[in-house]
């Protein structure tokens, strides 16, 4: 009987520095990455960043003075002027809720109803009358949802004005 021997090598692939030390690189770098993106994501805004907080001293060793506080001033749409310090006009479009009384017929108003109805311009009035004729009037308030600018939020602040049946008795205050 003849036995037949076969030699088996085995090949060892040894880790060299240098792909050592690169993946070691690569992770420093991904950590340092994370931690700049979390720090940052973590910290304050730009825009919040002088709210309430002292401003910081322009140069170490110089006497901390209170910087001055800056005047603002403006003029009104009747040329007079207002100081920083005056309440601001509410610059909102449309409609208080309290200015209004009635319903509005969602299936028969016109451009001009609906823009009556707070937060709505022309624009959006000509979409909700498009939307209308394009798919047979609204089934129910909720509908307005599927016209493009009617969210939840202007669904939920229009929802007492609005109604699908009836005569649109809206009207200002």
């Amino acid at each position: 009987m003849k036995t037949q021997t076969t030699e088996t090598t085995t090949f060892v692939l040894p880790r060299s520095g240098a792909r050592v030390a690169r993946r070691a690189a690569m992770i420093v770098a991904l950590c340092a990455l994370v931690a700049t993106l979390t720090a940052t994501w973590l910290s304050s805004s730009p825009a919040e960043a002088g709210k309430g907080k002292p401003a910081p001293a322009a140069k170490a060793g110089k006497a901390d003075a209170p910087a001055p506080a800056p005047v603002v001033t403006a003029i009104d749409d009747d040329g007079i002027e207002i100081d920083g310090d005056a309440p601001k006009k509410s610059t909102k479009r449309g409609k208080a809720k309290g200015e209004l009384t009635g319903k509005l017929n969602l299936n028969t108003a016109t451009v001009e109803q609906l823009t009556l109805l707070p937060g709505v311009g022309p624009s959006k009035a000509e979409r909700v009358i498009e939307w209308r004729g394009k798919n047979g009037g609204f089934k129910r308030v909720a509908d307005l949802r599927k016209v493009k600018g009617f969210g939840y939020k202007t669904l939920k602040k229009l929802e007492p004005y609005l109604d699908i049946k009836g005569d649109t008795t809206l009207a200002a205050k």
